[in-house]
């Protein structure tokens, strides 16, 4: 998934190529609509007609983690299955924009939010799409050398930032683009849909505009592209400069989301309702 640390500028080629065709588009919507129905169990009628969906999320590991999902007029909050009562209730008056609000979500679960990551926009690629630019030389980051730049790099961002980009996915492909012997912009594919299509970015502070994160992202599209019939680029709603990168590369909007990882209560505690 989207940090303030993508540079805006590419080639003049990329910004002059079409985005993606109505055709492309409605391909994606097709295929993501076969995607969160088989893992939220939601079907495509409920985007249409519920404003607010309470689902209990599929992994029971992560009785941490509230998702918010917010799709055409509906917003799908995934919940650990001890919430779901609780949540329903909560929310039931409440239409879909009002949900999907931090304020909200605070108000909900209270004293019981440890952090709340996004909003971010969720878009899609698929090789009908895609719109590749110059990678600029980027690679897959391998040896002690890359360990060790890649580090480096990484103490320019916040934990939040690291982990929001991947970086703390145990699986996951690192690659990098270097300017000499710097390494200027890292990029990360992890899981999605079970191959590595997710794409996550960051730029050095001091070499962002330039670029970098453009031909990145493009690289990195590229190679998800080869295992996986859809690349999936998550950025934050507020990161401009990287919502055009993943539109000049043909990145489909299809949903905007936000996740809530919670303090797990004690046995027998409540949330706020």
């Amino acid at each position: 998934m989207g940090r303030r640390t993508m540079d805006s500028r590419t080639a003049p080629l990329a910004y002059s190529r079409p985005m993606a065709t109505p055709q492309a588009t409605s391909h994606i919507h097709r295929l993501l609509d076969e995607h969160w129905t088989t893992t939220l169990g939601v079907e495509p009628s409920v985007w249409r007609d519920t404003e607010v969906v309470i689902a209990s999320h599929p992994e029971p590991s992560h009785a941490d983690h509230v998702y918010f999902l917010r799709r055409e007029e509906s917003c799908v909050i995934v919940v650990p299955q001890t919430l779901v009562g609780s949540t329903t209730i909560a929310c039931s008056s409440w239409p879909s924009a009002a949900v999907f609000d931090r304020a909200f979500i605070r108000s909900l679960y209270g004293a019981a939010v440890d952090s709340i990551h996004g909003p971010f926009w969720l878009g899609y690629a698929t090789a009908e799409s895609f719109r590749t630019v110059d990678g600029r030389g980027s690679r897959r980051l391998e040896g002690p050398a890359d360990e060790a730049a890649l580090a480096a790099l990484g103490a320019f961002f916040s934990e939040h930032e690291v982990v929001d980009a991947g970086f703390e996915v145990p699986a996951r492909r690192d690659y990098g683009c270097f300017l000499g012997d710097e390494l200027v912009c890292a990029g990360t594919l992890t899981p999605f849909r079970g191959q590595a299509a997710n794409i996550g970015v960051l730029t050095h502070p001091e070499h962002r505009n330039r670029g970098f994160a453009t031909a990145m992202v493009s690289t990195l599209t590229a190679d998800a592209l080869k295992e996986s019939g859809t690349a999936q680029f998550r950025v934050l709603e507020e990161n401009k400069a990287a919502l055009r990168i993943a539109r000049v590369l043909g990145y489909v909007e299809d949903a905007h989301t936000m996740e809530v990882v919670l303090r797990v209560p004690t046995q027998g505690a409540a949330f706020n309702d």
